[in-house]
């Protein structure tokens, strides 16, 4: 009780005095004061609010009245008083809000993205172009704030022909690149006052394979009417959905083998997406740098929990993908493609990373709330469109043929591959090799010192830069 009095006391002179003017901070206990200037800076309200968070905080005569804030009041008494005050949001309320944007924006974008995939072949293709287009023109203006001048109007021209050629003449796709590329050196040639720099050029040749090429792979999975080992079953009762739910006739183009492909391949990596997300957010504890470091400098909230949450979210959507739509082996072929999915999922994500970071920027752009641009909702999607088609064409034929233990062997051997080289393209790998065999030198010769030859490490220095 008593402690209570000499709180209203405080209180009381505190308002008092500050009405005349004077401060009076130091003599007032910590929690208290806190508590105090939480509720006296009150600027940043509008004025609206301002006069009725005024009205909500004094008595008419200006006096400080803890009666009027309980909270205050109670929190005060338990030695920890609030410093939110009344009428401002809480500290939580901008993630959560951002949140809901997210996943408002996510749900809106899948019923979206569903009714694009199965819209038939033209429709698509349409889409597909605007998207991509609206992509490239983030990424270069994006680059464009490193100081660079790239050739955005002979890249874009060069897409639409890419995007053409895969989804109705998908033999000659393959010729896209190299004419692409003919054409913006020409472009740079003919076109520019002045002989294009290396950065020009190569920054243009890098949107023309970032956002055209890697994305037409997309255009032509979807657009392949067979030969993706999809049950003729499926096929059917998909074909019956979309004909009972559209109001409009479908066309004989719009539930395929590679629509159903594409919608299984785009899901898992969503949910990948998903699981990476709120798999950091709860369990993540090692950050990827520790495995990773410059996978960490792109991104240094990447964790490896987040992966493995992503990882086993993709594989649990392609074990399901591979059971409906029969693929032969589907235990395997599933877990496989699934893994698959995940890891060129993350690769897309840090390389857009790595561009942001590069160029200074949080966002490629705002065209979608709480997600950012068109890049950073498909950074992810980019990559896997290459690696999905080869998958699908190249890798499932070789299961149904060859069985699970020679398949397996393949991709063990593929792994081991990858691995070795990734060991043998690290600056500590060298250095390791190198000290055996300075040691046996200089012990085969007493008296040699070893020779410092700057030319020789300056050489070598640049190779392994060139390799790294």
């Amino acid at each position: 009780m008593t402690r209570l009095l000499a709180l209203l006391c405080a209180g009381a002179s505190f308002a008092s005095i500050q009405r005349h003017g004077v401060q009076l901070r130091q003599g007032l206990p910590i929690t208290l004061r806190e508590s105090t200037v939480a509720l006296s800076g009150k600027s940043h309200l509008p004025k609206g609010r301002r006069r009725r968070y005024e009205q909500a905080t004094y008595s008419p005569s200006k006096r400080f009245c803890l009666a009027c804030q309980p909270a205050l009041h109670r929190n005060a008494v338990q030695g920890r008083a609030s410093t939110i005050p009344v009428g401002t949001p809480s500290a939580s309320s901008p993630p959560r809000s951002k949140l809901s944007k997210r996943i408002v924006t996510g749900w809106l974008l899948a019923f979206a993205g569903t009714a694009v995939i199965f819209s038939g072949d033209v429709l698509y293709t349409l889409v597909l172009v605007l998207v991509a287009m609206l992509a490239q023109h983030e990424y270069f203006n994006t680059v464009m704030k490193t100081g660079v001048k790239p050739a955005r109007r002979i890249s874009f021209v060069a897409s639409l022909a890419m995007y053409a050629c895969a989804c109705k003449f998908p033999l000659q796709h393959q010729l896209g690149l190299p004419l692409g590329f003919a054409a913006v050196v020409m472009w740079f040639l003919v076109m520019r006052p002045k002989p294009g720099s290396i950065a020009d050029i190569s920054t243009t040749l890098m949107g023309l394979v970032y956002t055209g090429l890697m994305p037409s792979y997309w255009a032509r999975m979807r657009c392949m009417k067979d030969g993706l080992g999809v049950a003729d079953g499926l096929i059917q009762n998909v074909d019956c959905a979309a004909r009972w739910i559209s109001p409009l006739p479908v066309a004989n183009d719009v539930v395929t083998q590679g629509a159903v492909t594409y919608w299984f391949t785009a899901l898992g990596c969503a949910l990948s997406d998903v699981g990476a997300y709120f798999g950091g957010k709860k369990m993540g504890r090692h950050k990827i740098s520790e495995v990773i470091p410059a996978a960490g400098g792109a991104s240094p909230n990447k964790t490896v929990e987040g992966f493995l949450s992503g990882a086993t979210m993709a594989m649990i959507t392609a074990l399901i993908g591979a059971k409906v739509m029969g693929w032969p082996h589907w235990g395997f072929t599933g877990a496989v493609y699934g893994l698959l999915i995940s890891v060129i999922s993350l690769v897309g994500d840090l390389m857009a990373s790595m561009l942001k970071r590069d160029a200074g920027v949080k966002d490629f752009g705002s065209v979608f709330p709480g997600h950012g641009g068109i890049l950073d909702r498909l950074d992810s999607y980019i990559f896997v469109g290459p690696s999905a088609f080869a998958f699908v064409t190249i890798f499932l034929p070789f299961v149904e043929r060859m069985g699970v233990a020679a398949s397996s062997g393949a991709v063990l051997g593929a792994f081991t591959s990858v691995a070795v080289m990734c060991a043998i393209s690290r600056r500590d790998f060298w250095s390791e090799i190198g000290n055996p065999f300075q040691r046996l030198d200089s012990a085969s010769v007493p008296n040699a010192t070893p020779k410092n030859d700057s030319r020789a490490a300056a050489v070598f220095d640049e190779e392994d830069e060139g390799r790294l």
